[in-house]
């Protein structure tokens, strides 16, 4: 191949003009010239520092071994420069890195030299691949950034592994996203990355020698060097990607950190709790900034209507919007710096465009029949209660509508769920969890323990109840139930302390309604209200509506002493009863001691003001409505 690509040689530059061949000063003999590319380079004075460098960082053997190489070698290299790289390579070396991943070698040595032997002509327009893997356009003229010009070369020397020029000046290493990120003042964000670093062992790569206590040993062992920031969010390293990364500024970096922390307070008793406090706050900022370009979705089929990070879930039913941001041209990325790297575009954000209401702080649905959630008491080691799961079938939004009084606020109307005997109208099937006390006189009761909550933060929670089933599947003798909520949290010592159970922080006094804004219809009489009434905590219990699948706050503006992201269990504790009636109203099936939960909502809002403001919005639950301005938007 190499007779080939050199014997093509003369032929090519014979078509050339004389001034391209005098410009070039190509070394007469050609083929017969059988000294190697550091043979040439060690000979030439105006390559001297250059040379200095390749024998101190121990590039030298790659300039002398048979593989075919193009060398652009600058001629106005300085001591001062050589000097410089020199220490870099040092650094590097006593960092711990190998030597393909050094950045003397990456973004220096190897941004000099390209793969195969490529001559230059006046009409040469065409792509290389440096060493570093950087894909370079090599053409005549051009100074464009990302090319290497041929009018900055000084001469053409065919050696006999490759071509030499010797270039006016240094080749100006073209970074891609994360490389940019480390070399233009955001280094907090670099540092963060960087400490995810680690050398893994490459199976495929590596020759095995044998099993010794059950262990694999390796004769010849490759490792490669790996993030696994990279593997979960982005690969904005990789030469071969395409990415749009909206790197924060080391002052949007600290603003959001100090901010972020007050998310993740943890127990006493957590080991390492200001290490996880800080590494969970920088993971927020970091996590929603990356976007595949190469990767489209229905919400991204151009930059100018919408980016769709790569957090974004394409099947995420309750949060439509999330993890997308749309017209972001008149808005992210308004008035940012871009710059344009190897792998796609960086923009430098300075002025903290990532709301964490669009990535981590939202709506959390904990769905209620994974078994996991919840907890059933138990007596002599045994289950008191049993739960069974099924399917339940409800309307689109937009296809069934009931307007009804609001029974706090005669003046308001309620736009409700509503079940039809219509076969034709039901939309989708959705599971639920039934929960039963094992014996008649026991009072249904689970526990669900919620997996992932922030401290500091004030939720809004609902549990979605479900009706009975009658025939066919079909809500048509179904009862109410009744139910208590106690909420239980962990403080900074981890003891669980009660955070109370009232959702309006008041007692129920209108009219003996209960707390949750249902409403009563001759279909679900409310008869038994008195026998309610005589009982204890009145005012703390919930009621589900026997006919329609209905959302119910249980806690209003609830803040959390601590938080249990990344713990191995939760520390919100939300323990649910069944409340009245007694014995002789189950029996005539008044009402239903059966629990049916579908799922439980909790709605993070910085401020109490923003949830007391929103916690009766029931809208913000209808996922229909949201797709239906979602399109709008």
């Amino acid at each position: 191949m190499a007779a080939v690509l050199l014997a093509g040689a003369p032929l090519l530059w014979t078509a050339c003009t004389d001034d391209w061949n005098e410009h070039y000063d190509i070394v007469p003999g050609g083929m017969a010239e059988q000294t190697s590319l550091l043979e040439k380079i060690q000979a030439d004075p105006d390559l001297a520092n250059f040379y200095k460098v390749i024998t101190a960082i121990g590039a030298a053997e790659t300039l002398a071994s048979p593989q075919q190489l193009t060398v652009f070698a600058p001629k106005n290299f300085t001591a001062e420069q050589a000097d410089s790289v020199i220490a870099v390579y040092k650094e590097d070396k006593e960092a711990g890195l190998k030597q393909k991943d050094n950045r003397a070698i990456k973004q220096f040595f190897q941004n000099h030299v390209a793969l195969y032997s490529r001559p230059v002509s006046s009409v040469t327009d065409t792509t290389i691949h440096m060493l570093n893997r950087k894909a370079m356009r090599l053409t005549a003229k051009s100074t464009s950034e990302g090319s290497i010009a041929g009018n900055n070369f000084n001469g053409m020397r065919i050696c006999k592994n490759g071509i030499l020029y010797k270039a006016e000046n240094l080749q100006m290493f073209f970074p891609n996203i994360r490389e940019y990120a480390e070399l233009n003042g955001v280094d907090s964000l670099s540092a963060f990355i960087k400490s995810y670093d680690k050398y893994t062992l490459d199976e495929i790569s590596s020759v095995e020698g044998g099993i010794v206590d059950g262990n694999i040993i390796y004769l010849d062992s490759v490792t490669n060097l790996s993030n696994i920031m990279h593997n979960q969010y982005g690969f904005i390293n990789r030469e071969d990607s395409n990415y749009l990364f909206i790197a924060p500024s080391n002052e949007v970096w600290a603003k959001d950190l100090d901010a972020y922390k007050n998310f993740f307070t943890y127990a006493k008793t957590v080991n390492m709790r200001d290490s996880l406090q800080d590494v969970q706050a920088k993971l927020r900022i970091f996590q929603g900034r990356f976007f595949n370009m190469s990767k489209t979705t229905s919400y991204n089929q151009s930059i100018a209507d919408s980016l769709v990070n790569t957090l974004y879930v394409i099947h995420q039913i309750h949060n439509p919007r999330k993890n997308v941001f749309y017209k972001p041209l008149e808005t992210i990325l308004n008035g940012l710096k871009e710059v344009t790297c190897s792998n796609g575009k960086l923009y430098v954000d300075d002025r903290g465009v990532i709301d964490p209401r669009k990535t981590f702080f939202t709506r959390q649905d904990l769905q209620a029949e994974t078994s996991v959630n919840f907890e059933l008491p138990q007596s002599n080691n045994q289950p008191t209660m049993k739960d069974s799961y099924g399917d339940y079938n409800i309307c689109k939004w937009d296809s069934v509508m009931t307007i009804e009084k609001d029974p706090y606020d005669d003046t308001k109307v309620d736009t409700i769920w509503t079940l039809e005997e219509n076969k034709s109208k039901i939309d989708k099937t959705y599971r639920y969890v039934e929960f039963n006390a094992k014996t008649a006189s026991n009072h249904t009761e689970v526990t669900y323990t919620v997996p992932t909550t922030f401290s500091n933060v004030y939720y809004n929670i609902y549990v979605v109840t479900v009706p009975g089933r009658g025939t066919d599947k079909m809500v048509t003798d179904s009862l109410s139930s009744y139910f208590t909520v106690e909420c239980k949290a962990q403080d900074l010592d981890a003891k669980y302390v009660n955070m109370g159970n009232d959702a309006a922080g008041v007692p129920v006094t209108k009219d003996g309604y209960m707390l949750n804004p249902v409403t009563y219809t001759e279909d679900s009489p409310i008869t038994g209200f008195a026998d309610l009434k005589t009982q204890a905590n009145f005012s703390r219990a919930y009621a589900s509506n026997a006919h329609k699948v209905d959302t119910i706050l249980i806690a209003k503006a609830k803040m959390f002493p601590t938080s249990s992201i990344s713990l191995d269990k939760g520390v919100v504790q939300l323990k649910f009863k069944s409340f009245g009636p007694n014995a002789s109203k189950v029996k005539e099936k008044t009402y239903t001691r059966t629990l049916r939960f579908d799922e439980i909502i909790l709605v993070p809002f910085a401020t109490k003001e923003e949830a007391e403001a929103a916690a009766f919005d029931l809208d913000a639950f209808n996922d229909e409505l949201l797709e239906q301005k979602r399109g709008e938007e």
